[in-house]
This record gives C-alpha cells, structure tokens and sequence, in this order.
C-alpha cells in the first residue's frame, strides 16, 4: 500500500485521464493509495452530471481530512476557475504548490491538450514539464521516461528539430543536465553507479565527421569532461542500434538529443506501462505516458497501468529521496 498523499491534476476534463483516475478510485485503491484531485469542484461536479456517473465526492479544504474521507468519497480541493481549460492551467500551478510546500509528497499530472492552453491563456505554452521548471525557477529540468525494462532521457524537450544544434552548442547546460541526471539517478532510481550511454545526433552518430560534425565538436568534449568528473558514460552511439537487448542489460540509462529520438523507442519498449518523470526539480512529477486519448473516452479500450505506474513511481522516488537524505546528511 503507498503511504503517502499525492496531489493529482485534474488535466483536459474531457480526455481519458480522469476517466480512468475516477476508474481506478472506484476499482483499485489498493495499487495508487491516498491522493486528491485538484479542480474547480463545480466544473468537475458538472463532468460528473454531464456524463451521468455513478461517483461519490467530496469538497475538501483541511488535507488532515483526506484519511478519514478517502475509501468512501474522493476528495476535490478546489480551486477557482472560469472554464475547463482555466481549471487545466490552475490544477498544475495549485498541485505544485501544495507538493512544494510538502502538504503532498508528489504531483501526477494527467494528460492536457496543450493546443487548448496556447490558443486561450499563453501562447508561449509549450508543456507541462516546461511549466514546472519554470515554477521552480530551474534553469533546466531532465525529462526521464521511466519502465522496467528501461530508462530513456531527452536532453532537449518540445522544440522543432530545425532548433535543436543551437541548444546543443549550448555546451554548460548540456554538461550540467548530464551531471545532474547522474545525481538523479542515485537519489530518485537508488542506482548507486549509474551506467550511461549517450546517442549520436547524426544517422550513424556522424560516421567519424563524414555524416556530421557535432559529435566531434559538441558531445565528444562534453563526454570528456563528464568522464573526468568521475561520471560513467559512454558514446556518442547510433541511434538505430544502441537499445538492442544488449545494452539495456548494460546501461542504467540512455541519453537522446531530442523528443522523438528518446519516445520512439521507449514507447515500442514499454508498451502501455511507461511513466514520464520531470528530474532534478525541488518537487516530485509523474505523468502516464500518454495523451488525452479522446477517441478512446466512450471505450474501455484505454489502459490504466500507465497511470498506475505514475502513482508508484512517484512514492518510489519519494521514499528513495527520503533514503538518500538520510544516509548523505
């Protein structure tokens, strides 16, 4: 049973996150333990109405509550919003917040339609993990893709292709998300001597300059200087063969260039059971590994062990974290 109470984000009201959170209360309390629902009580009471299901809740105010509260009502702290796509933004600032200020151990953000967010309230939106990092005030984050079979990273986000040599050439922040991972992987994941391996940028990681130079002039001298600090990496690797059976025995973690160089694989690999972690903040983020899935709403098609995993893998890094403290300090 998982311990502790995490803080879960309400998401796009109309996708299938919260249809299977509200399944997963009703049917499996036993597998996420304790949490509340961040939302507007009202628009969320109008979602219930509206799609007349069978639920009991509860507006809650005082979090000591949550115990008593849990088995029989799911609790809603409410927030105040106009609309649904309001009460998406809100719930992750609000969920942030009460797991900053440690009234929960984690926050597990259900999927959003980031198009919705951009058209209506930033139209320099560009995701939830960026969010984070910018509400603690990080100048970086490491976006981790989680399974049990393996551990993907991306050291650049959601951004164009077209962009992606200028971040790299952005050598201090690639050197620092490296070290810093190093350091998660010890703290969050309890690896005690991580084993790294890094992916080209170019088809054939450049082929010895003849497809490309950036692994000569960025990666190697950022994997050298790695290497003296003691961190255990290797590459820059093809991207097209370095997660065979092989290395995923080898290596505690794979480090991509971009987005769909680390999703590709990672979601062949995991299936439907994959979690999104949001590395080196002050708080604790996971996230399942899927969008909002509309098509799938009015089906019971969806998969919920995604979600599942989300709930815990958040309280694994939490106790792991608490460990960790404890035998550094």
């Amino acid at each position: 049973m998982l311990k502790t109470i995490k803080a879960v984000t309400i998401g796009d009201i109309d996708g299938i996150g919260i249809k299977l959170l509200i399944n997963l209360w009703k049917f499996k309390k036993n597998k996420i333990g304790k949490f509340i629902l961040i939302s507007n009580y009202n628009l969320f009471k109008e979602y219930i109405n509206k799609n007349n299901i069978n639920l009991s809740y509860s507006k809650i105010n005082d979090l000591k509550n949550i115990k008593k509260i849990f088995n029989k009502f799911l609790p809603i702290y409410d927030i105040k919003a106009d609309n649904n796509i309001l009460n998406s933004y809100y719930s992750i600032k609000k969920s942030y917040l009460l797991t900053k200020k440690n009234y929960c151990s984690s926050l597990i953000t259900l999927p959003i339609n980031k198009e919705k967010i951009i058209n209506n309230i930033d139209n320099n939106f560009i995701g939830q993990t960026e969010l984070l990092q910018q509400l603690d005030n990080k100048k970086f984050s490491n976006m981790v893709f989680y399974s049990k079979d393996i551990i993907v990273t991306t050291l650049t986000t959601h951004i164009p292709l077209n962009k992606i040599n200028f971040y790299l050439k952005q050598k201090e922040i690639i050197y620092k998300k490296i070290y810093s991972l190093n350091e998660l992987l010890k703290k969050d994941f309890n690896i005690l001597n991580p084993k790294l391996v890094i992916c080209g940028v170019n088809p054939h990681a450049g082929e010895n300059g003849t497809l490309g130079i950036e692994e000569i002039k960025i990666l190697n001298p950022i994997i050298n200087k790695l290497i003296k600090k003691g961190i255990n990496i290797n590459g820059p690797f093809s991207s097209d063969t370095i997660f065979n059976i092989k290395n995923r025995l080898k290596y505690d973690c794979f480090i991509c260039i971009y987005h769909d160089q680390a999703l590709i694989p990672f979601k062949l690999l995991s299936g439907l059971e994959g979690v999104n972690y949001t590395g080196s903040l002050n708080v604790i983020r996971t996230s399942p590994d899927h969008g909002t899935a509309y098509d799938l709403v009015n089906t019971n098609n969806a998969s919920d062990k995604s979600l599942i995993n989300s709930f815990i893998l958040a309280e694994k890094i939490y106790q792991n974290r608490l460990r960790y403290k404890i035998v550094t300090s």
